[in-house]
């Protein structure tokens, strides 16, 4: 994904919010991913766009594959 300069040091430190917040075991009163994603004001679009983007810098490609084993099954 292409980031703006802008854009850069904000997703890395919501990917490290969401990771704070997947670590903290009880109710999280810290600033979350949303919380630092906002910081930009960025359109809709883009929010779900960045938004994905940081789930999947912190969780990694594979957690939420595009096609999951049930859809792959029903291609062939």
């Amino acid at each position: 994904m292409d980031l703006t300069a802008d854009e850069e040091p904000v997703v890395r430190r919501a990917v490290a919010a969401y990771e704070a917040k997947k670590r903290y075991e009880g109710p999280f009163k810290g600033i979350t991913a949303d919380d630092v994603l906002e910081e930009l004001k960025p359109s809709p679009v883009r929010w779900a766009e960045l938004a994905a983007f940081v789930i999947e810098t912190a969780e990694g490609p594979l957690k939420y594959p595009a096609i999951g084993p049930s859809v792959a099954a029903n291609i062939r």
